[in-house]
């Protein structure tokens, strides 16, 4: 079948966790929980599991919805702006502020129930699954809170104002991909956020091409409106290759050598 998957994950919050009673871990994550599961259900969305903070979803299984790429998104979305609201709350109340990164791609799956003989429960496996889970904590590389994979970028671009982001090989894979970054539904975009992501597409596709120079003026064109990580990170990666020129079969894609 085919589905969009979705994998959330607290940042820190290990050392979040050492910090608690077992108490107040125990209410911090029902605090947090309890909206984020609402709106993944309200969307028709499957909340297949949690593992302690980290969520995974899954629309388009069990219930077939046509749009689930754009239900995935929105939702994502729509935690985050939960998320804005409840975190002066939760960090008042537990003394943390929580960064929430996630990840969404679209593919085919098995679904259905796993497990043993004597006990199973429902859910999803496949490639498509593997890299929605990669595509949350590459979040970290660009300082962005939401990555979705071409595919689901494909279902989507009408309707969600996202970024091209990389070209990247994650690790285990020799094939590069594209990732983009999900900013808000479409039209929801202001108009300076919307020039700093033309400028930084443009610049990465300039740094594809080796026009190294050029990528740097939109690059820094783009940082005089507002700091934004991927930018200083694409800078700092152009200025590496014009020091060392990257091999000459090269096209562009940026090579992961962690998972996390």
């Amino acid at each position: 079948r085919e589905a969009t998957m979705f994998f959330s994950d607290v940042a820190g919050f290990t050392s979040i966790s050492e910090t608690l009673t077992p108490a107040q871990l125990s209410e911090l994550l029902n605090e947090y929980l309890t909206p984020m599961t609402d709106i993944i259900q309200d969307s028709h969305g499957y909340v297949d599991k949690y593992e302690g903070d980290a969520i995974m979803a899954e629309w388009g299984v069990p219930f077939q919805t046509e749009d689930h790429a754009y239900r995935a998104c929105m939702a994502a979305i729509d935690q985050q702006k939960k998320l804005a609201e409840i975190r002066p709350l939760l960090k008042e109340k537990y003394g943390h502020e929580l960064t929430v990164r996630m990840g969404i791609n679209t593919g085919n799956v098995s679904a259905g129930n796993m497990g043993s003989a004597k006990r199973f429960s429902y859910t999803v496996m496949g490639d498509a699954v593997n890299q929605a889970a990669r595509f949350e904590p590459i979040n970290k590389d660009y300082g962005t809170d939401i990555i979705m994979g071409e595919s689901t970028y494909e279902m989507v671009k009408g309707s969600i104002e996202s970024r091209l982001l990389d070209k990247i090989v994650v690790k285990g894979k020799t094939v590069p991909i594209k990732v983009y970054e999900v900013i808000a539904a479409k039209g929801e975009i202001g108009e300076k956020r919307a020039k700093v992501v033309k400028l930084y597409e443009k610049a990465l596709t300039l740094h594809w091409e080796r026009k190294f120079e050029e990528a740097l003026l939109l690059l820094d064109e783009a940082l005089t409106d507002q700091s934004d990580q991927a930018c200083l990170n694409l800078r700092l990666r152009i200025h590496s290759y014009i020091t060392e020129s990257p091999d000459e079969n090269w096209q562009g894609e940026f090579v992961r050598t962690s998972k996390d």
